[in-house]
């Protein structure tokens, strides 16, 4: 399946904001169609167009009841209110139900939420930190969710005060949200925006904006002047963008919305100056680096996340068991990484946890990630230092080996030989049935190289599909030459028996 870089404004739209054009490919004939943005699986959203068709004025009428029904299940202001309600009273008589998502502290609605599962006695803590007691929601084809560790949240807001950040626009990091609300006021303003609709009885209009990243859908009209307003601030100066999306959703869209809200921040604020752009701190797993780099950005186009600069910074989560920080951990640690723009000799990370500054590199590294000589650069990524291969000439990770036979450096236990079987189009010449790695493109340059067409390394597959197509031309002439045969013996009786 293709995800299709475009402006999803000008495409149709269901519930959750205008949809994602999308393709996949039939014995090589590509279909493309419109699905939902926000959830990944027909039963949350059954929408579904074909690029080639156009919804009906019935369908029109019924996707607009949908969406307007869906945008108003929130009364923000109404929200914001009873929390000021409910914070002036003591903690033992506010209650919050996670059944039906609202805050409430009166004796009598009790009634309204029996057999709900519901967290009473919320500290004035809590009430600051909601993400401390709201449950994660984990529907990994909707809105998979996971809030930072304690140690990363401080890590990251302590990396923002240090590069002198004003205003910081956080897309789906609520932790971050909360930390600088209660310790950084004073310093910095913070605006979130998040798909999670839970938020709107926590924070305030000005605060808190209802928000669809995959299509940069604000849910609320209203919430596009206080976007607005926010990035405008100090005429757009020192404005930092952090971002965690969920680690399934596509790049290209997700770059798409990126590169948009870069260019409004640079178009309201008037910005020629490249140290006004806007600070874009993206939080992804490092073993996504290669996808984004080759799938963020159309030709000929710049900005998204094709520019990010990939950091040594593990960003743990609290509720993941695989993104944890363990000293004692045998295993890995948190794949996930830091992505940014800014550039790396400012972006400085904590030297009580180990990491240092590479002078040769020009920019903080980990603990275990070595200076190698032959490459010239720091090239361990997945929290192991790697060993530089001489026969690759490059450093791979620790417990792999050179094989001879497979002609490079892979883990030891494998089948040589084994490929994996390709469906999807090669990032590099956009062709089907191989991958980049096996692509013969030749890069002349950055530039040329993209507008050429390559020829596709014969695989077995290709070399077996080619014999098939010539035995079907020898068997297609052969045939032909029979039936020729047939009508000139069949004209020559004829031509005997008239004499």
């Amino acid at each position: 399946m293709e995800c299709f870089w475009s402006d999803p404004s000008k495409h149709p739209q269901c519930s959750h904001g205008p949809t994602l054009l999308f393709g996949t490919y039939e014995n090589g004939t590509l279909e493309k169609f419109y699905v939902c943005a926000a959830c990944r699986e027909r039963k949350l959203c059954k929408f579904r167009l074909s690029e080639e068709e156009q919804l009906t004025k019935q369908q029109l009428v019924k996707w607009e009841k949908d969406r307007k029904a869906f945008a108003s299940r929130y009364r923000h202001r109404s929200l914001y209110l009873l929390f000021h309600e409910i914070i002036a009273l003591p903690p033992e008589k506010r209650n919050y139900c996670h059944t039906c998502d609202k805050l409430f502290h009166y004796s009598h609605e009790d009634d309204k939420h029996k057999n709900h599962d519901i967290k009473r006695g919320i500290t004035d803590h809590e009430m600051k930190y909601p993400t401390e007691f709201l449950k994660p929601l984990e529907n990994s084809k909707q809105e998979a969710q996971y809030f930072f560790s304690k140690k990363s949240t401080e890590d990251i807001v302590n990396m923002l005060v240090n590069l002198g950040a004003k205003q910081v626009l956080c897309i789906g990091t609520p932790k971050i949200h909360e930390y600088i609300l209660d310790k950084y006021e004073d310093k910095m303003s913070s605006l979130l925006l998040d798909f999670d609709g839970r938020f709107h009885n926590f924070f305030g209009p000005l605060s808190y904006c209802w928000y669809n990243l995959l299509n940069n859908h604000f849910f609320n009209e209203s919430s596009v002047q206080v976007f607005k307003d926010f990035i405008m601030q100090n005429e757009g100066k020192d404005t930092y963008l952090i971002c965690d999306p969920p680690f399934g959703s596509r790049v290209e869209a997700m770059s798409w919305t990126i590169k948009r809200l870069s260019d409004l921040h640079k178009k309201w604020n008037n910005v020629e100056n490249k140290e006004d752009y806007l600070k874009i701190i993206f939080i992804f797993p490092y073993f996504m680096e290669s996808l984004m780099k080759q799938k963020s950005n159309p030709p000929g186009t710049a900005g998204g996340l094709k520019d990010l600069k990939l950091t040594d910074y593990k960003v743990c989560y609290e509720n993941h068991s695989l993104f944890v920080r363990n000293p004692k951990n045998k295993k890995l640690p948190s794949p996930i990484r830091i992505f940014t723009n800014i550039p790396l000799h400012l972006f400085q990370l904590p030297k009580l946890d180990g990491y240092k500054y590479c002078k040769k590199c020009q920019r903080w590294v980990s603990e275990e990630n070595k200076h190698c000589k032959k490459c010239k650069d720091c090239t361990s990524k997945n929290g192991s230092t790697y060993i530089h291969c001489n026969v690759c000439e490059r450093c791979v990770k620790p417990y792999w080996k050179h094989c001879e036979t497979c002609k490079r450096c892979i883990v030891v236990q494998h089948v040589c030989g084994q490929k994996p079987q390709m469906h999807g189009k090669c990032f590099k010449c956009h062709e089907l049935g191989h991958t980049e790695k096996e692509c013969n493109v030749i890069d002349e340059t950055p530039d040329i190289a993209s507008n050429k067409k390559c020829k596709k390394r014969k695989t077995s597959d290709n070399r077996e599909f080619e014999r098939n197509v010539k035995r079907k031309k020898a068997n297609d002439i052969l045939k032909l030459k029979k039936k020729m045969q047939k009508k000139q013996l069949i004209s020559k009786k004829k031509k005997e028996g008239t004499k």
